[in-house]
């Protein structure tokens, strides 16, 4: 019996919080690309060129300096109380922050490095009455409670849910100026995460012992293996840029721990995450010196058979006996976003307006939707900022040499999930070790983490943000 609670316990934690990667990434990378759409394939020739089109890094004509801060505020809502409840989980930091620096070693070579991060998130419901519901097992007659009601819930008093995630990266590279109208550039990326999660969960559902909530946590991260981008860019006219990037997938290996208060002591955990190969194009146009407008689409490829995220596996241990292999399914799609932004730079030396806006399509499914992940459908982003810049007064030649910039941001997905998904049986998406169940009830009690529930998911994100440059 105490086997059974340890290894229902250690399964227990395998939600992994991963909210931002279901969607196409911030790109929290350039203030001044998030205030233009979250753009800048075609146009950004700073030193964050690094990680969004390593080819434009050509625009540095000696040397760049790069550091930005974005705090990411992200509400959610789910029904986290049990199928058609509605609960928020109030605002949820995420930090993100960038550096860089680049430099020209030869007349036709930029080199480049920089530490950034990729995706950021945190949030948490907290002290949620009745989590999951009342309903244990296929429940075809379940009553959906309103808005404003109390479940009924025998089983548990008020928990709370709390989840931390991001993917970082180191990068290095270089640009090439293959020709005066043509770039190349490559960016050479070693990956790392990191996943904290504190929950309350139906561990008995792991191995179909029926209901039994406890308190589990875990706390795995790593490196990952080096892999590359690639970058160019077009200038077919002097007033048109285009630009085109692809990012090779990545894969990264988590260690750490899962903690269950049904055990004494910390379990050894690992995993696997995988960040998809994506691309993005992108067009701009010069007018003048006061006027640019530009457009990227953007594809990223979660459902790819071996490196996307249909699923990941949990591997936990103690002293290194392997007690549980786990699958947490996702079951994402591909993903995709389109972004138009503009500049209007009101005096050479001064003062810059940005505005731009997105729409991009989450990677998230229906029948998988969790409480931390966004609703499956369409989502907007509203962006706008400003750019401030400075001469070099000891040395008038160097124009623009120190550059401040402030964005912010708004973005919104709201959907809801009927009830064509609760007790019917799912497919466990992407491969799944042998002797692991393939099908599993959607918001059942057959699940330790519930996917599927009906109800409205909503997510709120609210992007304020600042970066310094200097650049010459």
């Amino acid at each position: 019996m105490k086997h059974q609670l340890l290894t229902t316990s250690l399964l227990a934690v395998l939600l992994t919080p991963s909210l931002a990667s279901a969607n196409p990434e911030p790109t929290p990378y350039d203030a001044r690309a998030i205030a233009m759409g979250i753009t800048g394939t075609a146009f950004l020739d700073r030193p964050a060129a690094l990680v969004i089109n390593p080819a434009n890094l050509d625009g540095i004509e000696k040397l760049g300096f790069s550091l930005g801060f974005t705090a990411l505020l992200t509400n959610q809502r789910a029904p986290v109380s049990g199928p058609n409840t509605r609960v928020d989980s109030g605002i949820g930091l995420g930090p993100l922050s960038a550096g860089f620096i680049a430099g020209r070693i030869a007349p036709r070579v930029v080199f480049a490095g920089g530490i950034y991060i990729e995706t950021g998130y945190g949030s948490g419901y907290e002290q949620v009455p009745c989590i999951d519901g009342d309903v244990v097992g296929p429940a075809p007659d379940f009553a959906p409670a309103t808005e404003t009601s109390d479940p009924p819930c025998t089983n548990q008093e008020p928990q709370s849910l709390n989840v931390t995630f991001f993917v970082g990266e180191f990068a290095a590279g270089f640009s090439f100026r293959a020709h005066e109208k043509f770039q190349l550039g490559v960016a050479l990326r070693l990956p790392f995460s990191k996943q904290v999660a504190d929950l309350w969960q139906n561990v008995g559902a792991a191995v179909g012992s029926g209901t039994l909530y406890a308190r589990a946590k875990q706390n795995i991260g790593g490196v990952g293996h080096p892999t590359l981008r690639f970058g160019f860019t077009i200038k077919p006219h002097k007033k048109v840029r285009i630009g085109g990037m692809y990012r090779m997938p990545g894969k990264i290996k988590l260690t750490g721990t899962n903690e269950a208060e049904l055990f004494p002591e910390p379990l050894d955990a690992t995993s696997e995450w995988f960040i998809p190969h994506a691309f993005a194009i992108g067009i701009s146009y010069h007018h003048n010196q006061h006027w640019l407008i530009t457009s990227d689409f953007r594809m990223q490829f979660h459902a790819a058979e071996k490196t996307g995220n249909q699923n990941q596996t949990v591997v936990s241990t103690l002293n290194g006996n392997v007690l549980s292999t786990a699958v947490v399914p996702f079951g994402w799609r591909n993903s995709w976003s389109v972004k138009l932004g503009w500049e209007y730079r009101f005096t050479k030396d001064l003062l810059a307006l940005r505005l731009g806006g997105a729409i991009s399509e989450s990677a998230t499914t229906a029948p998988w939707a969790q409480y931390f992940t966004p609703p499956p459908g369409l989502s907007g982003n509203l962006t706008g900022g400003l750019g401030f810049y400075w001469d070099d007064r000891n040395d008038p030649s160097i124009k623009d040499k120190y550059q401040l910039d402030l964005v912010g941001a708004f973005a919104f997905t709201t959907g809801s999930i009927g009830n064509e998904y609760i007790n019917q049986p799912q497919e466990i998406p992407g491969e799944v070790p042998p002797g692991t169940p393939t099908t599993v009830l959607a918001c059942s009690g057959d699940q330790v983490t519930r996917t599927g529930c009906p109800g409205e998911y909503r997510v709120m994100t609210y992007w304020a943000g600042f970066q310094f440059t200097l650049q010459y």
